[in-house]
């Protein structure tokens, strides 16, 4: 039976805040044995306490683990109709943090999820590794641009918009660069006519965008 979450009454419609978060609670699996549908905001965690997974219903998520030294590796990224979880990734620790207002079904631990899933995983892993792989990192932000704007972008006159709205923090964080140098190649990818990058909208331009792609998926044929 489908779940509408569009009137605000509906009993299955909650809020981060009644999905215990913090490390001293736990998320009984008992007490979420019938699939939920849950508000997030942008920077709140989905709760893997009992390993459940999640289907992302609206909003964007970034699934992440930590290297040894203690920074964010991110491996993957998710939008509507994708289903995450540490039964799927098998890495730990693991976290799934929101990059938007997040509306997501809880589907619990029992449900099984089919061999698409976890190759979506694993291809999505796969990417950013080897973007994050790119030794020049004016090359590896312009890479990782465009797999956004291929996964979420949305078709413009001047090429393809990017639709989750990072920080520069996070996406230092995804192609291992710092702040300062993403805004620095910010301003010199806009300068030489490569993106367009404002409060208002981020869209790389189509030759751009068709240059990457072709380089990131020609490689990743011959290789």
């Amino acid at each position: 039976m489908a779940l509408t979450f569009s009137i605000s009454t509906d009993r299955h419609l909650l809020n981060a805040k009644d999905f215990p978060r913090s490390r001293s609670q736990s998320c009984q699996p008992e007490e979420l044995y019938q699939p939920k549908v849950f508000h997030f905001k942008r920077h709140e965690n989905l709760c893997f306490r009992s390993r459940g997974l999640w289907r992302i219903q609206q909003g964007y998520v970034r699934s992440l683990t930590w290297s040894l030294e203690g920074d964010p590796v991110p491996l993957g990224f998710w939008g509507a109709g994708d289903i995450i979880g540490y039964a799927i990734a098998q890495s730990h620790p693991y976290e799934a943090q929101c990059l938007s207002s997040v509306t997501a079904e809880y589907l619990g631990s029992a449900y099984s999820f089919s061999p698409e899933v976890a190759l979506a995983h694993l291809r999505h892993s796969n990417d950013l590794l080897r973007i994050a792989y790119c030794r020049q990192t004016e090359k590896r932000l312009l890479l990782f641009f465009c797999w956004l704007a291929q996964r979420f972008g949305k078709a413009v006159t001047e090429g393809r918009q990017i639709q989750p709205k990072l920080t520069h923090q996070e996406i230092a964080n995804s192609i291992g660069s710092t702040r300062v140098t993403v805004t620095r190649l910010l301003k010199e990818l806009e300068r030489t006519g490569k993106i367009r990058w404002d409060a208002r909208e981020k869209i790389v331009y189509a030759k751009t965008f068709e240059q990457s792609c072709e380089y990131m998926y020609h490689k990743e044929r011959t290789s």
